[in-house]
């Protein structure tokens, strides 16, 4: 058998890791929202190429930046009824990915999450790359910290599709197809993770965020694919991703929602100087009051009872008569008077 090549002994240790139970890097199981999330009903407007990738582009979309995740579709509609209009004459939308404030992905031009397909570009794409872009004007304001994981972890799992080298220093040269910048024919010489402006005239991706691009951003992407693969899946598209997280389970704490069960606790009843007396107790752990909780309460030793025989009557009815002192007195005189009359009576 050949040696295997770096990314499939990426991808196989990205395997063992994750069946082993390895806690997954944020790039190791990306959620990208399909077309169908927000395009259902907005299909090209003609063929679309495929591309051979040979770097990653980044490009913002100079918008506003007061929007959140919910307005997201509308958003992209609107691009792609710009994009496909007379002002720029494309056939579908021209990113291939989509991120939005809320670190939301989505995927832009049809095709994009089968498999590479050729983008556009103001400016002219020159070709060989695909393209992200983070919603927002970075010129005038500075791209979320979830946008800007998101984006980390989009170009990792793309990097790793498209075998691009992320290490330090790794460059590309490709011959252009032609641009504002770069005319057909130049050869062209770039970082593998590269800015719009890199590829035409133009000021995107927006300072705030080039920065990052031509600073750490490369180093972090290879941070992540060194710990696994990305692997997408796409979200139902019949439902719209807002910014809120539907149910999260973390690796060390599981959270969940649950309903108490009434317990009932058992003790064991000591002799009859203890009477079971049932009283209700609310558990700290929740608002909600459980059911009784049965505990046990001492009472007073009940008093001794002292039966006596008078005639028959216990024998009779076997209820035990309980003599008060007067009646003790009263039972004295009346034995002491009938031995008087018995003496007297010989």
């Amino acid at each position: 058998m050949g040696l295997l090549t770096r990314r499939q002994l990426i991808t196989a240790a990205a395997g063992l890791s994750l069946s082993s139970g390895a806690v997954a890097l944020p790039a190791a199981a990306l959620t990208i929202n399909p077309r169908s999330a927000w395009g259902s009903n907005h299909p090209p407007n003609g063929p679309l190429s495929a591309e051979d990738v040979k770097f990653l582009l980044v490009h913002h979309s100079a918008s506003h930046n007061g929007y959140t995740s919910a307005d997201t579709p509308g958003i992209l509609r609107g691009w792609f009824n710009y994009h496909t209009g007379p002002d720029k004459g494309w056939n579908d939308i021209a990113y291939n990915f989509i991120i939005d404030s809320g670190g939301v992905m989505w995927e832009g031009r049809e095709g994009s999450l089968a498999g590479a397909v050729a983008g556009d570009a103001t400016g002219g794409n020159q070709g060989f790359s695909q393209l992200v872009c983070v919603i927002g004007d970075f010129n005038t304001g500075q791209p979320t910290s979830a946008a800007l994981s998101s984006l980390r972890a989009m170009l990792a799992w793309l990097a790793d599709r498209h075998a691009v080298a992320t290490s330090e220093g790794s460059e590309v040269t490709f011959t252009s197809r032609g641009s504002n910048k770069w005319s057909a024919g130049t050869e062209v010489t770039t970082r593998t993770i590269a800015g719009h402006r890199n590829m035409s005239k133009t000021s995107c991706p927006g300072d705030n965020l080039y920065s990052y691009v031509v600073g750490g951003l490369m180093a972090d992407v290879q941070t992540i694919r060194v710990g696994g693969s990305p692997k997408p899946t796409a979200t139902s598209s019949t439902t719209t991703t807002t910014t809120e997280p539907t149910t999260t389970t973390a690796s060390q704490a599981k959270i969940t929602t649950t309903t108490m069960e009434p317990t009932t606790t058992t003790s064991t009843i000591p002799s009859t100087t203890t009477t079971v007396v049932p009283s209700t107790t609310t558990s700290l752990a929740s608002s909600t009051p459980t059911s009784p909780v049965t505990t046990l309460a001492p009472v007073a030793t009940p008093p001794t009872t002292i039966p006596v025989a008078i005639g028959d009557v216990e024998a009779t009815s076997g209820i035990p008569v309980v003599l008060t002192g007067s009646a003790v007195l009263l039972v004295a005189g009346a034995g002491l008077l009938l031995w008087r009359q018995r003496r007297m009576g010989g």
